[in-house]
């Protein structure tokens, strides 16, 4: 019998084994992506089975795009050193290996661990799928690779709350990542037949340990302060401490990076403003994104009492957008140039976020769907160029380095994005949770009268996981006598602490809505004087021809031509 190998194997040709690359590429990209957010829809049901905080359903986010994001760089080197193929096909393997230990995790703690080691498989694919794609097209064909290998990345996020409110809906959410498997095995037979090794022959790439474990270091502390605040207090002692550690880690790293010989990220790197420019819009649209998932699940599922699949499915109309706008961006790259497209989308995406402002709990679909489509039509717009702006920006052969740093800037955006937001959601939720006075007077009626109607209020107001229609599940009040929740449906207690709960929350969700606007708008201006229409290939620059002319001569310019 042939496999997809063996098949595989049979067809390549010299003129398509770059779309062969292309397409293992994306395909394992989009499994990467996809686990970013895929398990936001499950969140309710993992927090009910392993009765998790807050904060640990944070983490189960941020353990995967934490390691993703703080060991990019140290898998870019790898790879551009020892070889992208070699160090892509590992990744791919442990990508399934820990699927299946995420899947079968056995307490919210085993989850959070397997999710980590997760990210460590994620973030030797991300980068070197996009530095063996830019390998294999020549300069004057990469614009539309990148915009393929983008809309597939966006699509990745786009799909995975779809995805996992169809497998949390009719299956368990344990298959969330099992379905990972059979994906892990088509694309490792495909990648292993048709991609061609590559690094970087310069001389001038490094492994440097140092550097690497500081920045982690530096990154998990500040994460983990962010996430913790929202549970402990922004003045509380440990999460100061956290946030002192991280800047302390920070410097330190800086400081070993310029004193390296050959640093594992070079510094000169961010000399170049385009370099900058691209991450800081990379580190800002993620950031948004992030906490838009993490809120809108929740909010659909809790304070709308929508199931799993239903939760997903309203994302719809932004991922339809997405999909339709980013291949047709991608080939507008060369001619546009990616400062404007990267301005304006981050312009909408900002205008977008304020649209979303229209939800409430009592709040239709359809007075979203707007803020979906901007949000879906303004992404699209950036994307791609970002991509396309960072490698261009850089030596072709750095490409392996440069993409994974911008990688690592991406999903430090993912995880800053939940812990941040996440944490000012969970703050003002419980500060507005407790000051409302039709919670307060059910409290004092269940202090006269002994009721335990305390302990529930208190269970509800922790945070804002429990929200919503949490309140009325069945299941919280399986060891109290038999017509207890009966007695508290009829006499309106339940409806009260849902109503004030799904008020608590749509109120701190519309705190992450207005600072993601107001960040993302300054982070547009930023990008209009920093990116530049240019390109660097080899030692040399190359600005981008107008769009009147042929772009092809410039742009496939290579070191020795």
């Amino acid at each position: 019998m042939r496999g997809p190998q063996h098949l595989v194997s049979s067809r390549l040709t010299d003129a398509n084994t770059k779309w062969f690359t292309l397409a293992s590429a994306c395909t394992v990209l989009f499994m990467v992506m996809l686990d970013n957010l895929v398990v936001n829809v499950a969140m309710p049901t993992i927090s009910r089975e392993f009765a998790a905080s807050t904060s640990a359903l944070q983490w189960i986010v941020s353990a995967y795009t934490l390691v993703f994001a703080s060991l990019q760089i140290t898998a870019g080197g790898l790879g551009d050193r020892f070889g992208r193929k070699r160090w892509f096909l590992i990744g791919i393997m442990l990508f399934g290996l820990t699927s299946a230990a995420v899947a079968f995790s056995q307490s919210v703690e085993m989850l959070i661990a397997a999710r980590a080691v997760q990210g460590l498989a994620a973030a030797f694919i991300l980068p070197l799928s996009l530095s063996l794609v830019s390998a294999a097209f020549p300069p004057e064909e990469r614009g539309r690779a990148i915009g393929i290998w983008s809309a597939i990345s966006v699509s990745g996020l786009a799909f995975g709350p779809i995805i996992g409110g169809v497998v949390v809906q009719y299956f368990t959410w344990n298959w969330v990542f099992l379905i990972n498997i059979p994906i892990v095995v088509v694309a490792y037979l495909i990648a292993s037949s048709a991609v061609q090794e590559s690094r970087d022959t310069s001389g001038t790439v490094a492994t440097d340990v140092p550097g690497t474990l500081l920045v982690t270091g530096a990154i998990g502390s500040l994460t983990w302060g962010l996430i913790e605040a929202g549970e402990r207090g922004w003045g509380s002692p440990f999460v100061l401490g956290t946030f002192a550690i991280s800047a302390v880690l920070f410097a330190a790293f800086i400081w070993v990076e310029s004193r390296t010989a050959r640093p594992m990220v070079p510094l000169s790197f961010f000399r170049s403003l385009t370099f900058s420019g691209a991450n800081i819009d990379s580190f800002f649209i993620s950031f948004m994104i992030a906490g838009l998932a993490f809120s809108l699940t929740l909010y659909m599922q809790n304070v709308h009492g929508m199931s799993p699949i239903r939760t997903g499915l309203t994302l719809l109309p932004m991922v339809i957008t997405q999909m339709i706008v980013t291949p047709i961006v991608g080939s507008l790259v060369n001619r546009v140039g990616p400062r404007r497209l990267i301005s304006v989308g981050m312009l909408i995406v900002a205008g977008a976020a304020l649209l979303f402002l229209r939800a409430s709990p009592t709040a239709s679909f359809v007075d979203i769907i707007p803020a979906m489509v901007v949000m879906g039509f303004g992404s699209s717009l950036v994307f791609a160029p970002i991509t396309t702006s960072v490698l261009n920006s850089v030596p072709t052969e750095k490409s392996g380095v440069a993409s994974a740093v911008n990688g690592a800037t991406r999903e430090t955006g993912f995880a800053f994005g939940i812990a941040l937001l996440g944490s000012v959601m969970n703050r003002t939720y419980q500060d507005q949770f407790a000051a409302d006075a039709s919670v307060a007077q059910v409290r004092a009626v269940s202090e006269a009268t002994g009721s335990p109607l305390g302990g529930l209020i208190d269970f509800v107001g922790e945070g804002m996981n429990a929200a919503g229609w949490v309140v009325e599940d069945p299941r919280l009040y399986a060891d109290l006598p038999a017509g207890v929740l009966a007695q508290l449906q009829g006499s309106g207690v339940l409806t009260t602490i849902r109503q004030a709960s799904s008020e608590a929350f749509v109120a701190g969700m519309h705190w992450s809505f207005i600072i993601s606007s107001i960040v993302l708008a300054a982070a547009a201006v930023l990008s209009w004087f920093l990116i530049e229409d240019k390109q660097v290939v080899g030692a040399r620059e190359t600005r981008r021809t107008p769009a009147t002319a042929d772009p092809r001569p410039t742009l496939a310019a290579e070191p020795g031509d």
